[in-house]
């Protein structure tokens, strides 16, 4: 038997990873499980955060920050970041891709 809450993050990290490659960004989702865990999707471009997904009704921003940080350490990345899929807005265009400010700013210096 599927478990209810894993199919759902499921979909919606196969919808942002469909999303993303659409865009134009190479993207994959990474198998649970992986013994250093690197969030749920990759995308295989130098310095792009790592992507942890989550499909909630509440959220738990301090704890989801804290885990993406530790993902994005597991892969490498000086970015963690988690993309919260918005109730009511099946469209991943609308979600909410949330960083901390130490992330944000690691990532816009590799922009410079």
């Amino acid at each position: 038997m599927t478990n209810a809450a894993k199919a759902k993050g499921s979909r919606a990290e196969r919808q942002l990873a469909d999303h993303l490659i659409a865009h134009g960004w190479p993207c994959e989702r990474i198998p649970a499980g992986a013994t250093a865990d690197r969030g749920d999707l990759w995308v295989p471009v130098i310095e792009f955060p790592s992507i942890d997904v989550k499909d909630h009704g509440a959220h738990s921003l301090g704890a989801w920050i804290d885990r993406a940080a530790e993902q994005a350490n597991n892969a490498g990345r000086t970015c963690g970041s988690v993309v919260w899929k918005r109730r009511g807005k099946a469209d991943p265009a609308e979600w909410f891709w949330i960083f901390n400010v130490r992330g944000f700013l690691n990532l816009m210096e590799h922009l410079r």
